[in-house]
């Protein structure tokens, strides 16, 4: 018979495994979209309030985060309705689409890199941007970098937004990418 030291002893080796354990979560589905993501192994996702632009919104981060991490976004574009798969990937691989949403981004960022995306067979865009310093912009903006992930199918565009620290961005960037994939976008 255990005594109640071992339980308590075998109790808090349990909680202490589970303290470190990668963290997961489960995954989460938008039903009037059909945006979806399965967050990957050491990212925990929740579903956050839409805005004007964005119809559905995930947040996407590690539990370290504070004010790092990604969101995955959805919005509806019926103009795509038309379209098939690989006539939208022929426009948002162009030069007159990148161009138009490299203007987009530069706007408050600048823009240091852009290169064509893709995620299981839907084309799109992803570009790096450091915010450009402007009265009112908080001091820690200049700390972090971001990585823009635009996707587009017959039923919209889907954004994926990574933000990390400046300092070990490149390692990050590949754990973004993770996260951008990991969404599924509405087809």
């Amino acid at each position: 018979m255990m005594s109640r030291c071992s339980i308590r002893a075998c109790i808090d080796v349990c909680l202490a495994l589970a303290l470190i354990a990668p963290a997961s979560a489960e995954p989460l589905r938008d039903v009037s979209t059909g945006l979806a993501i399965d967050p990957p192994e050491g990212y925990i996702a929740r579903t956050i309030a839409p805005t004007p632009t964005f119809v559905v919104r995930f947040e996407v981060k590690k539990p370290s985060d504070r004010d790092t991490g990604c969101q995955v976004a959805f919005t509806p574009l019926p103009q795509n309705a038309e379209l098939k798969q690989s006539d939208i990937n022929d426009i948002v691989e162009g030069p007159r689409w990148i161009d138009l949403a490299r203007a987009a981004v530069a706007i408050n960022y600048d823009v240091s890199a852009t290169d064509r995306f893709n995620v299981n067979g839907i084309g799109g865009i992803a570009m790096i941007g450091d915010f450009k310093s402007r009265p009112g912009l908080p001091a820690r903006a200049q700390d972090v970098r971001t990585l823009f992930m635009l996707v587009e199918t017959p039923k919209g565009r889907t954004t994926t937004i990574c933000v990390g620290e400046k300092q070990n961005f490149d390692a990050r960037r590949v754990e973004f990418e993770r996260v951008a994939r990991s969404a599924l976008p509405p087809r």
